[in-house]
Order: C-alpha cells, then structure tokens, then sequence
C-alpha cells in the first residue's frame, strides 16, 4: 500500500481496487481523525466472497450487496466530510481468518463476512448498525422427512452427521441441537456455504443450518434440498466489523441514521433487489422465511 499523496485523490473509485497478496499479513488504514486532518486516507475492507454480498461479476469486477452499501458509506464521508478517500478491497477466503484480521486491524479497515452481531463478538470488535436480518435455516436432503418437532429429531436424524460452518453461530446450533436431542450426533464442520450445500445436497443422512440467502442460492441452482421450518431461527441481525473503539464507528452509526435512516432508503432496496433478487429481498427484510416464496 502506498503512502499518503500530498494531492487531493480522486473519489471512491466505483470498480472496487483489490489489494495484492503480499498485503495480507498487515492490515492498516487511517483513522478518522487522520483523514480530517490530512483531507486524504487510505482504507481497506477485508470482505468474503459471497454470491449476492461480495462477488466478481463476468468482467471480474468486485460488486454485491455488501460492497456497494460499503461504497455508498465512503461516498457519503467524502461528501459530509469533504475529504477524498482511497479504498483497497482485500479478499480473504477463511472466515475465522477474516475476523482475526479486522480484530487485531489498525486504524481504517472494515470486514464485510455477513458477520452476525453478538455479546460476545462486540467484546472484541466494533459493528455497524445491521444492515440486514438474517434467517437461519436447517436443511437436508429433499429425500429426508419434514421435521415437524424437535422431539422427533433423534428418530428422524438417526445416523446423520451435521456440517456446520465452521467459526459461526451455526456450529452453536448444531452443538446445542447434538446436546439436547441427538447425543451421538457426528458433527463435521465445513470451511464455505458451497461445501455445505454440496455435502448436504449430495448424501441423504447430511443436516445443516445455513443463512438463508445461501439455501436460496442452493435452491435456484436446483440442488436436491428441503428445508425444514421448524428449524428456522431469524433472530440475527448481520454488521459490518471494525477493530475495537475504532474512531470510524460512530461515523458509521451517523451513515445508517440519517434522515429516515439508510435500510428505509430506495436506494437500499435497490441494491438488495439488483443483487439478490425480489424473491429473496422479501423474504430477508421481512426476517421470516414464507412457504410460497421458498417452494
């Protein structure tokens, strides 16, 4: 990353600049009161590629729900703080790896991971105000019975191993769900939402609960998947992560506020309509998940 120019830079760019691998091991960025003072700084946003969220479109240009909402942040700072801003856009493919990254980050770096807001989590980060309501959804297998209580998990779910993606509240509710009513439940956790829908769409005896913009995605795709309502929990609010007592967050928190705030805006659903669709756009902002929607 280069140092900071002593000329105005141009405005966020809209094609998203990504940063090489070599600037991985450090991640830094300027803080607010830096870039008051110099008028200038540089950022960097640590994201997951996630269809919808964060993806190369057929050009390989870096787009998705997640970083034009992102953009329209570092737009509006611009303009409300008549500062010019220089924005690097660092993938990385790990999420636990991710995290770390924007925890022990310095200074102006934010993570786009539909990272869900937590006690625990706001211990060792900052977040932004959500920017959505997740819906989590337990699924297997089409094949397999719909499960119409948790009293009939051990016997409907007798041999099955569940794939709970690894580092996320969901591996919590696969542990609580082995604990509470299937003890000898196999629990063998996964790396991405593309190897959990492939595991599960692949074996009859596979469980797992996924965010709901991914079973979506399975579903379109035409994957062999049945949801099983009772399992859906939409309790999760998603926020960008900043390091601890970062000095952008109240900023942030000024961005989603205004007016009538950010997530009332045309221009929020705008994104989320470009980018996830109608069908799924309903189905998150209304934070449950509708039978006639999903079947």
């Amino acid at each position: 990353m280069s140092g900071w120019s002593p000329e105005p830079r141009p405005a966020t760019q809209d094609r998203p600049v990504l940063a090489s691998s070599d600037e991985f091991e450090v991640d830094r960025g300027a803080t607010l009161a830096q870039v008051r003072q110099e008028g200038v700084g540089e950022l960097t946003v640590v994201f997951m590629a996630s269809d919808g969220w964060a993806y190369f479109d057929d050009e390989g240009h870096l787009t998705g729900a997640s970083v034009e909402i992102l953009q329209d942040f570092f737009r509006w700072v611009e303009s409300t703080e008549d500062v010019s801003l220089d924005v690097t856009w660092s993938e990385d493919e790990d999420w636990m790896r991710f995290y770390r990254r924007v925890r022990d980050a310095q200074g102006g770096v934010f993570g786009a991971g539909n990272v869900t807001i937590t006690e625990a989590r706001q211990a060792e980060v900052d977040f932004s105000p959500p920017y959505l309501s997740n819906v989590a959804v337990l699924i297997t297998h089409e094949s397999v019975p719909e499960l119409a209580s948790f009293d009939e998990a051990a016997e409907t779910f007798r041999g099955f191993a569940a794939h709970p993606y690894r580092g996320t509240l969901h591996e919590e509710r696969v542990n609580r769900l082995r604990e509470r009513r299937i003890p000898g439940l196999r629990v063998l956790p996964l790396g991405s939402n593309d190897e959990i829908l492939e595991a599960v769409a692949g074996e009859p005896d596979r469980l797992a609960w996924i965010d709901a913009h991914a079973f979506w995605r399975g579903l379109v795709e035409g994957l062999p998947l049945r949801r099983h309502p009772i399992g859906d929990d939409s309790s999760e609010n998603f926020g960008f992560i900043l390091p601890h007592d970062s000095d952008w967050t109240p900023l942030m928190e000024a961005f989603f506020e205004e007016g009538p705030g950010y997530r009332n805006s045309e221009r929020y659903r705008e994104i989320l309509h470009a980018h996830l669709g109608a069908g799924l756009t309903e189905l998150l902002g209304e934070g449950e998940l509708r039978e006639e929607i999903l079947r």
